[in-house]
């Protein structure tokens, strides 16, 4: 069995260095895959975005060209 105190200081480090090297790559590969998650989400509103403006293009041109002309025409009509 057990010869003595040193071999139980010795298993509880050895416990104690295995136990932190898992939970070092559990935090690892945690945060490997949060890091994937949010490069795929990135993409994903990337792509959503550009749909978005591809299909509602004009429409966005029209808006802000009535935008420009409303502040163009008060900008002249209050003298600037």
């Amino acid at each position: 069995m057990w010869c003595g105190q040193q071999e139980l200081v010795w298993l509880t480090a050895w416990v104690g260095l295995v136990v932190d090297r898992l939970a070092q790559r559990r935090a690892q590969r945690g945060a490997a895959q949060s890091t994937v998650e949010y490069a795929l989400v990135g993409a994903l509103v990337v792509i959503a975005a550009a749909g978005a403006l591809t299909i509602l293009g004009g429409q966005v041109t029209t808006v802000f060209g009535s935008i420009s002309s409303t502040l163009r025409t008060a900008a002249s009509a209050s003298g600037h």
